[in-house]
């Protein structure tokens, strides 16, 4: 073995070990605490004992934020001289904001406000860091950037593609300006992306068994397109870990172990749910009825994991979506 290959070794496993030891209490600042993925992450970062302060614009939003454990902070994020000193002392921040729209409508103003949280957002929460010991800084971030990859697996270093859809766009220079941020003034990013994110509070997770349910959910095509899912609780426990035990200036996919193909999970999922098997229809025929949406349920990808598990310690406590749908449905009251 080399001396470059023997010295990763090494520190692939004192990161694993690292990612086992307990860390002091911190200050945590977080955006997008009422997010899917902000409420298990305030509820875990709070059974761990940090301090949280969690940013929101809605008063109606900040009982929730306590009831997670977390001091609400009302303000705004796009108002740089509040986000400047709303983030004085923090020791870590976490910024899960996002705004994607809950119908499958990609076209207007419906991803304006994702976009500036995005831009402007990060903007101004990486430039109040700038003169700020911190210990982590943790951005949520999108698998889908990959696009259509065929079914190919995509590892963090591959190189996304020259066309980037439109909702994804705001996305990378998201990620472009936070690891500008950490080669100029080492500011410890970590960059998760996320695959496909389903849950028992996931608006698009109700939405998909509600159309399974009414036989108004089909199969498009062959059927055999990979999708790959990830349990908004092991999102939730990737940004505890990354923010506990940064490994800046990295980026990591963050999904399950089983990728599936589309007819498969359909079809499964329909009959834990007791309901009819999904019907058949073509691509071309879907984009006429579903639009944008169809484009998006006929992508196929698959996203390795490697490099979160060997670096962070991380692995999902629902390794496949059968897991995570028998919890959905003992969550929701229904049958498994």
């Amino acid at each position: 073995m080399n001396t470059a290959r023997a010295l990763c070794c090494v520190k692939c496993r004192v990161r694993k070990n690292v990612a086992r030891q307990s860390v002091l209490p911190m200050n945590i600042f977080m955006t997008g605490g009422s997010s899917v993925v902000g409420q298990p992450t305030l509820r875990l970062l709070a059974a761990r004992g940090h301090r949280v302060t969690a940013l929101t614009r809605a008063e109606t939003r900040a009982q929730s934020l306590r009831d997670a454990g977390a001091t609400p902070c009302i303000g705004d994020l796009f108002d740089q001289d509040f986000i400047r000193a709303a983030t004085r002392g923090a020791d870590s921040v976490l910024h899960l904001a996002t705004a994607s729209p809950q119908k499958a409508s990609f076209g207007g103003n419906a991803w304006a406000l994702h976009d500036r949280l995005c831009s402007e957002g990060t903007r101004n929460l990486l430039s109040a860091l700038q003169e700020q010991p911190l210990h982590s800084f943790v951005i949520q971030s999108d698998a889908f950037l990959y696009g259509d990859t065929r079914g190919a697996w995509k590892h963090e270093d591959d190189p996304l593609p020259r066309k980037l859809a439109r909702q994804r766009q705001a996305t990378v220079e998201m990620e472009r300006s936070a690891l500008a941020d950490y080669h100029a003034y080492e500011t410890p990013v970590v960059i998760l992306r996320g695959a496909s994110l389903y849950g028992p509070t996931a608006p698009s997770t109700r939405a998909l068994l509600q159309a399974l349910q009414q036989r108004r959910m089909p199969i498009l095509g062959s059927g055999n397109q990979y999708w790959h899912w990830l349990y908004v609780d092991d999102m939730a426990r990737a940004c505890v870990i990354a923010a506990e035990h940064p490994a800046p200036g990295e980026i990591f996919n963050v999904a399950d172990d089983w990728a599936f193909h589309a007819a498969d999970g359909l079809n499964y999922i329909a009959a834990q749910l007791n309901a009819p098997a999904p019907f058949k229809m073509t691509t071309s025929l879907a984009r006429v009825f579903m639009g944008d949406a169809a484009k998006f349920l006929a992508q196929s990808a698959r996203y390795r994991t490697d490099k979160i598990k060997k670096m962070l310690g991380w692995a999902p406590k629902y390794p496949t979506y059968r897991e995570g749908l028998a919890e959905i449905l003992r969550t929701m009251g229904k049958r498994v």
